[in-house]
């Protein structure tokens, strides 16, 4: 009887603000409508939805949706952190988000959703807003802003063995596209490969036919200015010699493939992110008795001449295996480390200015063990999206 008394009052409340947001706007300009309702959280935009028709026009107009997006990414003093971490008892996968404002020292995690292990594909980067994520026959893109997700057909074909997908986003014609591979277990070889346009109205696979050198696709992946780089091996033959570890780049406008190689420096590298608006891949070396960690850092500054500039960093503190596991670099030049095992509370993230040569720890509420046993992976850059409202 409370439950029901309560949720009648919480009805009673959303319409009375509805009716007094509705009784405000009408004495607003339409002109300044738009602006007032950039300024506003999605979860709100959800709401002013049912306000009324002229709301809703200018909420869902593609224009109003590019133009929220631009001012949500150049918010000052607003970075997000995506965390997913695995349950591997139970084969489940947890994603949360982390919004840092200033110089906070904590901070309230919310919780998304949960999906199956896929062992293929172990990171869930944020590309303009959206998560690719689920088991091979579920792939699903969801907007963590809206908390909305849609699914995609499931896949036609005899020959499938092993899944890699990977999401890009065109800014141009403002696409979004899943680029889904499937290669032999047993060859490690590349069979087919099929791309899926994002439609709000429906959604089906194409096989492409202008199939790239042969190559052998892995997990790490990441979009930046309409081009989608994944991690691969080159030069595969049917006895897994001669594998050599590169970076493949996909256009997500033209589907064009373009073999980028990799500095011999560079081997074996074990993350790949964005530095100052450019690719990167990551390697690092544990603290020993100096107490110093190395990072090396690889910057493509020129695809088509593969050239690549690299940056070495060295932190003063002793940072172990267990934090380098799970770490990432923020659009502001940061580093962010969090342990790869979770354990009792509290649960922390170090952040480190290279510029500054100064850490500061950020305290998260709401990640503990009883979402599993490890972190997989940290991206920063999420921002809120309409897509899905």
């Amino acid at each position: 009887m409370k439950t029901k008394r309560g949720k009648d009052l919480a009805k009673t409340k959303i319409s009375d603000d509805l009716r007094t947001n509705r009784a405000k706007l009408d004495h607003i300009p339409f002109d300044l409508i738009p602006d007032i309702l950039k300024g506003l959280p999605a979860k709100s935009l959800a709401r002013f939805l049912c306000l009324s028709k002229q709301c809703e026009s200018i909420i869902r107009n593609r224009d109003f949706i590019k133009s929220y997006w631009i001012k949500s990414s150049t918010r000052p003093q607003t970075q997000s952190l995506i965390f997913t971490c695995e349950d591997k008892s139970k084969r489940k996968r947890h994603f949360f988000s982390v919004e840092i404002r200033g110089e906070s020292s904590s901070y309230v995690a919310t919780y998304h959703m949960k999906c199956l292990s896929h062992p293929y594909k172990t990171v869930a980067p944020s590309v303009h807003g959206m998560i690719c994520y689920g088991p091979p026959r579920k792939i699903m893109v969801y907007n963590p802003s809206t908390r909305r997700s849609v699914t995609f057909p499931e896949i036609d074909s005899r020959r499938l063995d092993i899944y890699h997908y990977y999401l890009g986003y065109d800014p141009i014609n403002e696409d979004y596209k899943v680029l889904c591979m499937t290669k032999c277990r047993s060859l490690d070889q590349l069979l087919e490969i099929r791309v899926l346009t994002l439609r709000e109205n429906g959604n089906s696979w194409r096989m492409i036919q202008d199939c790239p050198p042969d190559h052998s696709p892995e997990s790490l992946d990441i979009c930046i200015n309409g081009v989608l780089y994944y991690e691969a091996y080159l030069d595969t033959d049917p006895f897994l010699q001669n594998k050599h570890q590169g970076v493949m780049s996909f256009d997500v406008r033209s589907e064009k493939f373009e073999h980028i190689r990799v500095p011999e420096t560079a081997a074996e590298f074990t993350k790949m992110t964005r530095y100052e608006g450019k690719l990167a891949v990551m390697s690092f070396k544990p603290a020993g008795l100096s107490c110093t960690c190395r990072i090396d850092l690889w910057v493509l500054e020129d695809a088509a001449k593969h050239e690549w500039c690299n940056k070495v960093f060295a932190l003063d503190l002793c940072i172990t295996d267990w934090y380098l596991q799970a770490f990432c670099l923020t659009d502001a030049g940061e580093f962010v480390f969090g342990p790869d095992t979770l354990s009792e509370p509290p649960f922390y993230v170090l952040y480190y200015d290279p510029k500054r040569n100064s850490f500061r720890k950020v305290y998260i509420e709401g990640i503990t063990k009883r979402w599993g046993e490890a972190v997989i992976s940290i991206f920063p850059g999420q921002v809120e999206n309409l897509m899905f409202l």
